[in-house]
C-alpha cells in the first residue's frame, strides 16, 4: 500500500528535465595511437572541442580570466581528453607534488562523466599541475564523494602559454549504459590557485551550486567495448609486535607473528551494468591513521571509513537521512563478498561475510565470536529526479540475531525543492554474549522510527523542517550507527550565501538552526536554537561566529544491568542542563604557504563551564613537503561529575608529508594527550607511514604505530607498545 502510495505521487510530478542549453561537445572516433606525455599533438585538434569557461568564483558570471580548451577523443577502449590550460604568467602556476588523491594547494582541472545520463550520478577525475591523479563519485545530484578508485593514466607538461594535460579513462572501470542516443553527461573545471579562481564548463551559480542536473552533454560515443573483465589483488601482510611486559617495559619485536596475513581480492565485471567483488582473509587494516578527539559526551565518537575494501560504493548507503550501514562494525571477516548493480533506473549494492570480533567474558578473558553480517541497499528511480530505496542490514551469532530494514522516497521539485520520507524497523532476539554483565535479555521487539523533512527554496532564503519519531529499543548499531531512542524530534533550518560586488567581502552567509526533542513520557531531551554568520574577504580571509542556547541532557544509569552508553538494553534516567554557547573562526588567505587560524568556544556545561581553543597552523616550504601543528585544548570547571574542579585536556597533533616523488610518499603523524583530570598524564601517539606506488594499481606500504605511552608529559622518553607492518600488493586485470 505505501509503495502504490508512493508510486502515484511520483507520477503525478511530472518534470522535464534538461541538460545545460547549447553546451555540448562530440567526441570523435580515434585510429591513431595516442602516447600520453602531456603535450597536445596535432592528433588531437580533429577531437570535438569545449571553450568558453565561466567564473564560478569569484566574479559569477564573468568568463574566466585564463582561457581554457578541452578536446575530446575516444577510440573502442577509452576515453581521450585533452586539456590546454593557457596562462599569462606561467610562472605562476601552482603544482605540489604529493601522495595522491590530494588536489590541496595546486592548480588543478576537474572532469565529470555522468555514464547513465541519469543527472544523479556518475564519476570524477583530478589532474593537478604536477600530475597528481584523484578520482571518485558523484550521487544524489550534488554529493560528491572520494572513495572510488581506479587505475587510469594522465600526463601533464609546462609551456610557455600556460600547462597542458592528457587523460586516458578505459571504459572498463567504469559502470555505464553504453552507446546512448541521449548521450552521457559530462562538465569540465579548472582552478587557478593563485587567484583562488574556479572556471566551469557549463557555468555553475555559485548561489545554488554544482549538481549534476545541470550539466553538458557528451556525444558520439559508437561501438565502445564492454566492461567486461577481472581484477585480481593479491595481498601478504607481515606484522611484528613490541607489547609491555608486566614491570611496563618494552619487549623486543615478537617473531611468531611475522606472517599476518596472505590474501586475495578478486573483482568480476562481467558487464558495464554489474559487478561481483569477492575476497578471503582481506586485509582490513587501514593505512591513516584515526586522530584521536576530545569527547565530552555520552556518546563514541564516529569515525570515517578509511579501508579499501569499503570504499568503493560507500556513499551509496549515504543516501538515507538514519545512518543504517556503518561498516567499521564489520572488522575482521574471514571472507566477504559484495554484488553492485546498476542498470537503468535501477540500482542495488549488497554484502555478506563472515565476520569475527572480540570480546572479554565476565573472567576478563579474551574470547572471539563469530558473526554472520550482512547488508545491503536498492534503489529505483523515477523521472530522473525522484527516488525509492530500501536499506537492510543482519547480523547472526550464538543465541542472538538482529534485523533491520527502511524505506525512503525522495521527491524533487523545481532545482532545489526536496521532500523526504523515512520508514525502519528494528527486530532482534536473544542477548548477545559479548554483554555477559546484563541480567536482562533482549525482549523480542519491533521498534520502528519514521522520519520526514521538506526543503524548499524561496528565493532569496531555504528553509528546511523535519520532524520524526523513534520509538522504545530502536537500535541499529548492530551494523549501524544511531543515537538516543524512544524521541519525537522536529528540526527547522533557514540560510543562504550572498556573493558581493564592488566590496571588500565577496560573500556573506548566514543560517539558522532549530532542534527539539521529547521522550515519550513529555520530558525534554534535548534542544537548541543557533545563530551562525560566515563570510569571505576579496584577500581570501575567512571568518564567522555564531551562539546557541538550548537544552542538554546525559544518561545516568541504574541499577545492577549497567549497559554501554549507546546500546538502550540498561535502565537509566536522564539529567537535563541548560546551557548556552559561542564560537568564532578566523583563518588566513588559503592560497599562502603559510596556512594558519583557530576555532574557539565558550559555554555552560553540566552547572558548570567549558572552554575549548583549537588553534592551527600550516607550512609548505616546498613544492613537496607539508607541515601542519593543531592543538585541541578544552577546559572544564565547576561541572558536575568533575569533583567541581578544573579539568584540562590537551590534544597536540603534528603532522609531516613528504613526496619525493608522485609514486613515494612518506608521512608521520604524532599526538600527544594531556589529560589533567586523569593525574597529568599524557598519552603519545605516534604512526609513521611509507607508501609506495610500484605499478598502477600496486602499493607497498611499510608502516610504524605507537599504540599509545602512559607517562608523564615531561617525560617522553617512557615506552609504549609498538607495532611495525609492512603489507605489499599486485594489482593486475584479466581481460
Amino acid at each position: 500500500m505505501i509503495f502504490a502510495a508512493i508510486v502515484g505521487i511520483l507520477s503525478w510530478c511530472q518534470f522535464a528535465w534538461a541538460d545545460a542549453d547549447g553546451y555540448e561537445v562530440t567526441a570523435q572516433r580515434t585510429a591513431t595511437t595516442l602516447s600520453l606525455d602531456g603535450r597536445i599533438e596535432s592528433a588531437w585538434l580533429a577531437g570535438g572541442k569545449a571553450e568558453d569557461f565561466i567564473q564560478r568564483e569569484p566574479g559569477y558570471p564573468a568568463p574566466a580570466t585564463q582561457k581554457s580548451e578541452v578536446f575530446v577523443l575516444y577510440d573502442e577502449k577509452a576515453l581521450y581528453l585533452a586539456y590546454m590550460l593557457y596562462d599569462t604568467a606561467p610562472d605562476s602556476i601552482r603544482g605540489q607534488i604529493q601522495r595522491r588523491d590530494n588536489d590541496s594547494n595546486s592548480d588543478f582541472l576537474d572532469l565529470y562523466l555522468d555514464t547513465f545520463h541519469d543527472r544523479r550520478s556518475g564519476y570524477w577525475f583530478t589532474v593537478t599541475a604536477a600530475g597528481v591523479q584523484a578520482e571518485g563519485t558523484f550521487f544524489s545530484e550534488n554529493n560528491l564523494s572520494n572513495s572510488w578508485d581506479a587505475v587510469w593514466e594522465s600526463a601533464v607538461a609546462r609551456t610557455d602559454s600556460g600547462w597542458s594535460c592528457e587523460i586516458r579513462i578505459p571504459f572498463q572501470i567504469l559502470r555505464h549504459g553504453g552507446t546512448r542516443e541521449d548521450g552521457w553527461g559530462i562538465a569540465f573545471a579548472r582552478k587557478i590557485f593563485r587567484k583562488n579562481e574556479a572556471n566551469f564548463w557549463p557555468p555553475v551559480d555559485p548561489e545554488v551550486g554544482w549538481r549534476a542536473s545541470q550539466i553538458g552533454t557528451l556525444k558520439g560515443l559508437d561501438n565502445i567495448a564492454p566492461s567486461a573483465h577481472v581484477e585480481i589483488l593479491p595481498h601478504a601482510v607481515g606484522r611484528w609486535d613490541a607489547p609491555l611486559d608486566s614491570l611496563g617495559n618494552p619487549k623486543d619485536f615478537r617473531s611468531e607473528n611475522e606472517w599476518e596475513n596472505l590474501g586475495l581480492t578478486v573483482k568480476y565485471v562481467p558487464s558495464a551494468a554489474l559487478s561481483i567483488d569477492g575476497a578471503y582473509q582481506p586485509d582490513f587494516a587501514q593505512v591513516d591513521v584515526d586522530e584521536a578527539q576530545i569527547n565530552l559526551t555520552d556518546y563514541p565518537v564516529f569515525l570515517s571509513e578509511k579501508r579499501p575494501f569499503f570504499l568503493e560504493n560507500k556513499e551509496y548507503f549515504e543516501e538515507t537521512p538514519y545512518t543504517f550501514v556503518y561498516t567499521r562494525r564489520v572488522t575482521d571477516p574471514d571472507y566477504g563478498a559484495r554484488v553492485n548493480v546498476q542498470h537503468g533506473d535501477f540500482k542495488l549494492s549488497a554484502f555478506g561475510g563472515k565476520n569475527r570480533f572480540a570480546y572479554q567474558d565476565s573472567g576478563d578473558t579474551l574470547r572471539v565470536k563469530l558473526q554472520d553480517a550482512t547488508f545491503g541497499r536498492a534503489s529505483l528511480d523515477f523521472r530522473k529526479r525522484h527516488r525509492i530505496g530500501v536499506t537492510w542490514t543482519f547480523l547472526n551469532q550464538t543465541g542472538y540475531s538482529a534485523a533491520t530494514a527502511g524505506i525512503d522516497a525522495r521527491f524533487r521539485f523545481r532545482e532545489r525543492d526536496r521532500l523526504w520520507f523515512w520508514l525502519a524497523g528494528v527486530e532482534r532476539s536473544g542477548y548477545p554474549e559479548q554483554h555477559w554483565w546484563r541480567v536482562d535479555k533482549v525482549r523480542d521487539e519491533q521498534p520502528i522510527e519514521a522520519r520526514g523533512s521538506y526543503l524548499r527554496d524561496f528565493g532569496p532564503v531555504r528553509s528546511d523542517f523535519a520532524v520524526g519519531f523513534r520509538g522504545k529499543d530502536f537500535d541499529n548499531n548492530d551494523l549501524g550507527w544511531g543515537d538516543a531512542t524512544n524521541a519525537i524530534r522536529q528540526s527547522w533550518w533557514m540560510g543562504d550565501n550572498y556573493y558581493l560586488d564592488g566590496t571588500i567581502l565577496r560573500n556573506v552567509g548566514f543560517d539558522i538552526n532549530q532542534f527539539y526533542a521529547t521522550l515519550s513520557d513529555g520530558k525534554a531531551a534535548e534542544g537548541y536554537g543557533n545563530f551562525n554568520v560566515f563570510t569571505t574577504t576579496r584577500s581570501n580571509w575567512d571568518f564567522g561566529g555564531g551562539m546557541e542556547w538550548g537544552t542538554d541532557f546525559r544518561r545516568v544509569y541504574q541499577g545492577p544491568t549497567g549497559g554501554e552508553f549507546r546500546d538502550n538494553y540498561g535502565t537509566f534516567n536522564h539529567e537535563f542542563y541548560r546551557y548556552y554557547w559561542h564560537w568564532l573562526w578566523l583563518w588566513n588567505d588559503s592560497t599562502k604557504p603559510l596556512r594558519y587560524g583557530f576555532d574557539g568556544r565558550y559555554r555552560t556545561f553540566r552547572d558548570g563551564n567549558a572552554f575549548s581553543f583549537e588553534p592551527e597552523t600550516s607550512w609548505r616550504p616546498r613544492s613537496n613537503i607539508e607541515t601542519a601543528l593543531e592543538m585541541d585544548w578544552t577546559q572544564v570547571w565547576n561541572a558536575r561529575d568533575f569533583n567541581d574542579e578544573t579539568a584540562d585536556f590537551r590534544n597536540w597533533i603534528f603532522k609531516v608529508s613528504w613526496s619525493p616523488s608522485l609514486h613515494l610518499t612518506f608521512r608521520s603523524t604524532f599526538q600527544w594527550i594531556e589529560e589533567s583530570y586523569f593525574g597529568d598524564k599524557g598519552l603519545l601517539f605516534a604512526n609513521l607511514l611509507m607508501s609506495y606506488n610500484w605499478s598502477p594499481g600496486s602499493w607497498f606500504y611499510l608502516v610504524y604505530d605507537e599504540t599509545g605511552r602512559d607517562a608523564d608529559p615531561l617525560d617522553v622518553s617512557a615506552p609504549g607498545e609498538r607495532t611495525l607492518r609492512a603489507k605489499l600488493t599486485y594489482f593486475f586485470t584479466v581481460p
